[in-house]
């Protein structure tokens, strides 16, 4: 049975798009979401859809990604990167782009041959679609990876740009042997402050009810985890519920709290209700 949206269903939404980053890797990737959404404005989902499909026939069935973002991540191999623990920021350093390390390695090596062949492939398989098109593709591309300086000139640059930034197997060779992207100089990033930009957009949404304050968006202290993952109505008891709605560092928090008084409670022995004989 299909139920009507209704204005809380719309803020819960709107909430779980909006949250607040909690490390310097979620504001980095709050910054791309929405230059990717700026990029892709006036093109249809049908349109981001053929491209998704497009190119997710280029990389081939085993590597196959949900969307645009995905495919375009500057942050792959970074599992252990700093920033996934540091604090929300403004800045981050990256390695060089795939696009970026073709122009520094020798002609003969193995990045140089799989470069040439993916480029190729790709010319193929965008071959039915309009310079504009695989420009607006580039935009696209260009935003998802925060290549903030590039200007593309023309088709065949653009092409290039996208084939060798979604090449699954570059990306397979940077696995096994990342040697060509350790040489190239680092990226250094500056974007936009997300956490005060998800705070100002969350502050004006349309259909918060009850309304978020400044207040709502400071962080539960230790104490405070600890006692609502012992009994969670202590959460409700306070003012600051809604908080755990737009923070996903609370929301982790709580949730590992939660597990440990979990696993404890099933290592504490039941005490019997039974007289000793």
């Amino acid at each position: 049975m299909h139920y009507p949206t209704t204005d809380m269903d719309q803020m819960i939404e709107q909430l779980n798009q909006l949250q607040l980053p909690s490390s310097l890797m979620g504001s980095f990737d709050a910054y791309r979401e929405e230059s990717v959404k700026s990029a892709a404005q006036g093109l249809s989902p049908a349109q981001l859809a053929w491209f998704l499909d497009m190119l997710n026939r280029f990389r081939g069935p085993d590597d196959h990604k949900e969307s645009l973002i995905d495919v375009f991540d500057p942050g792959m191999y970074t599992s252990n990167h700093p920033a996934w623990d540091a604090a929300p920021g403004t800045r981050i350093e990256l390695p060089a782009l795939t696009s970026e390390v073709a122009k520094t390695v020798d002609r003969d090596s193995e990045f140089a041959q799989i470069a040439r062949e993916e480029v190729r492939s790709f010319q193929d398989q965008t071959s039915t679609y309009s310079d504009d098109e695989i420009l607006g593709l580039a935009q696209i591309a260009r935003s998802a990876l925060a290549d903030q300086s590039k200007v593309f000139q023309g088709r065949e640059d653009a092409v290039r740009y996208l084939a060798l930034n979604a090449s699954a197997q570059l990306e397979d060779l940077w696995a096994c042997d990342d040697d060509a992207w350790r040489k190239a100089p680092a990226r250094q990033i500056e974007f936009d402050d997300m956490v005060a930009q998800r705070k100002s957009q969350i502050l004006r949404m349309d259909h918060a009810k009850p309304h978020f304050n400044e207040a709502d968006f400071a962080c539960y202290s230790e104490d405070e985890i600890r006692t609502f993952a012992f009994d969670a109505r202590n959460l409700f008891l306070t003012d600051r519920a809604k908080h755990l709605a737009i923070c996903t560092r609370c929301q982790n928090r709580l949730e590992y709290w939660a597990d440990l008084v979990e696993k404890f409670d099933r290592a504490t022995p039941q005490r019997s209700d039974r007289a000793d004989a």
